[in-house]
């Protein structure tokens, strides 16, 4: 509890005068948008909306000046090719009616012009081992609340989101983040660390999200690379018998819908065979890869617009299976991209799932350039193999979460060591 209060206390009063009021702000901005993906991720489309509207009041009033770097510049040009192409997509493509809701959408895609001037009043080091540290316990907290559904008979954990897939990417996501706090000299925030990994994993078993299970093999390279080259606090031995455990108590959980989860699998690669007609989750997609690239190849300029998007797929498929599938997207993010704005969508969208490497990279050698490229390797193969079988934007939770931490990803230099949230 001692630690707890010593948290409360550096993220709500870390100093006096308008500098520190910046930093505060931030500093309870940063901790929540991390707590909260998994618990009621509407919250960080709040906090990303409330960030951008302060940062344009405080560029446009003068009492912020927009002091970006050539890097900085560079990944803020790069997040905005995509929907400045989508918005040039949604123009020349009639009907115009949704216009004005699908521009909205895009606005996230803008933020770090708005929000990284913000950022930078804080004190470099302070933000991200905030944020680390926040997506721990959420993950901690979302899957409680996940063992809770399970326990009123849902199939499908959701935790606070309205998908059990959307469930999967976030604890992939966060949960790999989370384990980055090894590298605290803290007990407290090393034990976070270990049970935020392992809840973020136990989210992605119970959702069953089997593209979230493709993301595990690359995240533990992404781990190899970083803890052996700027190392952890926590025994080897302490470590292999903490992991041992939660490795045990993990494959008793979630073993059960792991198994269903590859039974369905089976099941679905079995009736591909079938001639009868229905369609399954596996057949579904095909069905919707097979639109996608027939009407992509017919105009793959221009594309059809994100408001024509599924009648262009469908208009591709046989009658008799259009009845049957009532999606929003493809289920691929890249010929979603395409079918919106042709090759130069799926160009900017590529673009901009490198901005966050490209903003890591890019800075000095250091300690706080390791873990800057650490994080951005977790989001882009999060979003990037994620987002080959499923969703990957146009969703209400992980646009602000992607374009956020583009931005946390730059605030600081690239010689920053890293600093336990709680020092005494």
């Amino acid at each position: 509890m001692k630690y707890f209060k010593q948290l409360m206390i550096e993220a709500l009063y870390p100093g006096n005068g308008a500098v520190s009021a910046h930093d505060r702000n931030n500093g309870i901005a940063v901790f929540l948008f991390a707590i909260l993906p998994g618990l009621s991720p509407n919250f960080n489309a709040f906090i990303l909306l409330a960030s951008m509207l302060w940062g344009a009041f405080s560029l446009a009033t003068g009492r912020l000046a927009l002091n970006l770097s050539r890097s900085d510049r560079l990944v803020a040009i790069g997040m905005s090719m995509y929907p400045l192409v989508m918005i040039a997509s949604i123009v020349i493509n009639p009907p115009y009616s949704e216009v004005p809701d699908w521009i909205f959408r895009l606005l996230p895609f803008f933020s770090i012009w708005l929000i990284l001037p913000r950022m930078r009043q804080s004190p470099d080091g302070r933000l991200v081992p905030l944020f680390i540290l926040g997506a721990g316990i959420g993950m901690i907290a979302t899957f409680l609340l996940s063992l809770l559904q399970i326990a009123f008979l849902m199939d499908r954990p959701e935790g606070g989101t309205t998908n059990a897939a959307l469930l999967g990417i976030i604890g992939i996501l966060f949960g790999g983040i989370a384990l980055l706090n090894l590298q605290s000299p803290k007990s407290m925030e090393q034990r976070i660390a270990i049970l935020g990994y392992a809840a973020g994993l136990g989210c992605v078993l119970l959702s069953g999200t089997r593209s979230a299970w493709l993301v595990i093999p690359v995240h533990i390279v992404i781990f190899l690379w970083f803890f052996r080259k700027r190392g952890f606090h926590l025994s080897l031995r302490s470590l292999a018998i903490t992991g041992s455990l939660l490795f045990v108590g993990l494959v008793a959980l979630g073993s059960g819908p792991v198994l269903h989860r590859i039974q369905e699998l089976q099941e679905n690669l079995t009736s591909l065979e079938s001639t009868d007609g229905q369609i399954t989750s596996l057949s579904a997609r095909f069905a919707l890869y097979k639109g996608a690239l027939s009407a992509i190849s017919k105009d793959p300029l221009t594309g059809y617009g994100p408001q024509n998007r599924m009648t262009s797929v469908l208009a591709e498929l046989p009658d008799n299976i259009r009845p049957q599938l009532s999606f929003t997207h493809v289920h691929n993010g890249f010929l979603t991209a395409g079918i919106d704005a042709g090759v130069f969508g799926i160009a900017a969208l590529s673009l901009m799932l490198l901005t966050p490497v490209i903003g890591a990279w890019r800075k000095e050698a250091g300690p706080g350039r390791d873990l800057a490229i650490a994080l951005a390797l977790l989001l882009f193969s999060s979003y990037v193999i994620t987002g080959s079988f499923g969703i990957m934007f146009n969703q209400k939770a992980l646009d602000p979460i992607f374009a956020y931490m583009v931005a946390l990803i730059c605030t600081d230099r690239g010689s920053i060591r890293f600093a336990p949230v709680v020092s005494s």
